[in-house]
């Protein structure tokens, strides 16, 4: 069994970094910090996708029938569900654990759900 403190692994790397922390079940568990806007949306076309705020506020939003913007305090849990285009922010900082089991497919349009 691998035991390890997600705090001290993201403060032993850049903030930013996407660290894979634990292996579960052939993929692996990540943690982040970061602070701003993704610049790019993001959808996973055959997964769900699962959050935990470890620390600070960390906002999404979702692309679905039309553009809806969830914040999400420290203790917080949430799925993005499968293929929906999410966008995540965490303008004041925040540090996060996440599950992405599958693929990942990212766009810098608008709105990746229009085709030029």
């Amino acid at each position: 069994m691998l035991i390890k403190n997600i705090l001290t692994e993201l403060a032993a790397h850049p903030q930013g970094s996407f660290l894979d922390v634990v292996p579960f079940n052939g993929k692996h568990v990540g943690a982040c910090d970061i602070t701003g806007v993704s610049p790019v949306w993001e959808m996973h076309p055959d997964t769900d996708e699962l959050f935990y705020i470890l620390e600070g506020e960390f906002e999404m939003t979702l692309l679905q029938d039309d553009e809806t913007h969830h914040v999400a305090p420290a203790g917080s849990v949430f799925v993005v569900p499968q293929g929906v285009w999410h966008k995540p922010a965490a303008p004041n900082g925040s540090k996060f654990l996440y599950l992405t089991p599958g693929r990942s497919v990212h766009s810098e349009a608008r709105d990746p759900r229009v085709s030029d």
